[in-house]
């Protein structure tokens, strides 16, 4: 098996149980999206089972070192020093727009062009599926459609938001595409499931990245893969449910294309806090890889919690790749 066929694999185990939460097959009938049942934001729960640097004091520690700019933990979860490269930009971004959205429920069910505000918001009622923006390319097998309930449109400014979402008891499925004039665009594949959360984008701002993310808020456990075009990617996961808690990371730097050596560490959630560099160090996986125990399971990559590198180019290279599709 290649390494494209494994990632493509793996990244349709992770799109299985976004499809299985939201219900792929038909949007839900009854009227549970209706006027005033505001959709959920993302940030403060995928803050309860994620890593959240942005609130510590950091010491310095090697190339991992969270407290480094160039370091990939503090990139990872740390939005002061990763801007585009952390997940919590891209979440914060998600639910700007979804309270944006959220301020104008009384018009959802009310089919055709409104303004309210200075913003103009447009309906949709009859649209009962959409296909993700670029993201459903990553998807083996591809992906025909997400079941939703209706289609919001909101145009204020530059800022331009696509929002198709389906809400079915606890469950709530968000496809959005927003532009920001020409320069700037962003997708999401946005899925709430009882205690399941899920998390992906795809966006062309001051960098160009891909986000995947899952976790639980009561079992507090995550998993992540990102890849930018600074020339580097990321995967592990793990639990942040108290100080012992243990986590994984494994990167590979693109940087130099003669050597594409892979690193990883396995790391306590008190060490990562407090910037202390584990005992055992870094690892070198040709060396020495993960054996898919405990929670190097998230970076083994023929483990079913391990969703695997994304790949050094998969990223959208402009905002025309990532364009609604009507």
């Amino acid at each position: 098996m290649t390494k494209k066929q494994l990632r493509s694999m793996v990244l349709a185990v992770f799109a299985a149980a976004f499809l299985s939460a939201c219900g792929a097959e038909s949007s839900s009938e009854d009227d549970s999206a209706a006027s005033g049942a505001a959709l959920h934001t993302f940030t403060e729960d995928v803050q309860l089972c994620t890593p959240y640097l942005g609130t510590s004091s950091l010491d310095q520690w090697a190339g991992w070192d969270p407290d480094n700019a160039g370091g990939v933990l503090g990139r990872m979860f740390d939005p002061d020093m990763g801007g585009d490269e952390c997940l919590y930009t891209h979440s914060v971004i998600l639910d700007d727009h979804i309270e944006l959205v959220n301020r104008f429920s009384d018009y959802w069910d009310q089919d055709g062009e409104h303004t309210a505000d200075g913003v103009i918001i447009t309906v949709d009622t009859s649209v009962k599926s959409v296909v993700i923006p670029y993201l459903a390319q990553y998807i083996f097998g591809g992906m025909s459609s997400v079941a939703v309930d209706r289609m919001v449109t909101l145009q204020s400014g530059d800022l331009t938001v696509r929002m198709a979402f389906a809400r079915d008891g606890q469950k709530e499925t968000i496809v959005e595409q927003y532009e920001i004039g020409d320069t700037e665009a962003g997708v999401f594949y946005a899925v709430r499931d009882g205690d399941h959360r899920g998390l992906w984008q795809a966006s062309v701002r001051d960098a160009r990245t891909q986000h995947m993310w899952e976790g639980n808020v009561a079992q507090k456990w995550f998993r992540i893969t990102e890849c930018t075009d600074a020339g580097w990617e990321v995967m592990g996961g793990g639990s942040v449910a108290g100080d012992d808690s243990m986590m994984a990371f494994s990167a590979i730097s693109h940087e130099d294309p003669e050597s594409e050596d892979e690193f990883y560490l396995v790391i306590s959630l008190e060490e990562l806090n407090n910037g202390v560099q584990p005992a055992a160090g870094v690892f070198d996986a040709a060396a020495n890889p993960p054996d898919g125990e405990e929670e190097r399971a998230y970076i083994t990559k023929n483990s079913n919690k391990c969703l695997g590198f994304l790949g050094d180019t998969a990223y959208p290279n402009d905002v025309d790749e990532l364009a609604w599709i009507f």
